[in-house]
């Protein structure tokens, strides 16, 4: 038996699901006790501050998530506005005497509202700072660079941001934030933590997609130096 819903709204049991007020119509459907398969089907947007209070569900089906966020560069300013997770996995179905995922081939996009972040140099975030981010387990490849990300199936994620030091680095013409693609390989496990490290550093992967292919960003300027014998 299946039932749909979302998955942030679901508490359930080996034999049964019980759902909230707002799932009435489909509540009847999962309270059988002759249940053993439920399909989870996860909202596209997710609020990070409020991920910890409505997440209920026995944590062991799921892969626990966090994000780190690190500002390395000694003289850059970044703020961080949003995350988007991009060609990844949000529906599946769960079997329960097997403890068994079976993701639905479709990629899809979580946006995660995080509020404004600010980080100096040498700073770094996590968050959630209590609680984790509830994923389906899962693995997918990261997203090849050498075209843009969405002509690929691989996973990326798209952050946006502004990076400056007093002007605007990165960010739209008018100093606001635009989004950088940053590659992301991804290794979800049932009842595992895993954590998303973010860096902004020298030669970190961190790509401006807006153009007709992808461009590197914060790629230090090298140069030799050669000293010749002194000429009349």
């Amino acid at each position: 038996m299946k039932a749909n819903f979302i998955l942030l709204s679901l508490l359930y049991s080996m034999t049964a699901c019980v759902y909230n007020e707002e799932l009435a119509e489909v509540a009847d459907l999962c309270q059988t006790k002759q249940a053993n398969s439920i399909t989870f089907s996860m909202q596209q947007s997710i609020n990070i501050g409020e991920t910890n209070s409505s997440q209920s569900i026995p944590n062991e089906a799921f892969a626990h998530v966090q994000i780190c966020i690190k500002n390395e560069m000694p003289n850059l300013n970044l703020i961080v506005q949003g995350i988007r997770l991009c060609n990844i996995h949000l529906s599946g179905t769960y079997y329960f005497t097997e403890n068994y995922w079976e993701t639905d081939t479709a990629l899809s996009t979580l946006s995660i509202e995080t509020g404004e972040l600010e980080l100096k140099p040498n700073e770094e975030i996590m968050f959630p700072q209590k609680g984790n981010i509830l994923f389906i387990p899962q693995s997918v490849r990261a997203w090849n660079p050498s075209v843009l990300p969405q002509q690929s199936q691989g996973c990326y994620l798209l952050l946006n941001c502004i990076v400056s030091d007093g002007v605007t680095i990165w960010g739209d013409e008018k100093g606001n934030s635009a989004e950088v693609a940053i590659p992301l390989s991804v290794c979800f496990q049932n009842n595992q933590s895993s954590v998303i490290v973010l860096t902004l550093a020298p030669n970190c992967p961190w790509y401006d997609v807006y153009g007709s292919r992808p461009q590197l960003l914060f790629v230090p300027i090298t140069f030799d130096v050669t000293v010749d014998e002194w000429e009349e």
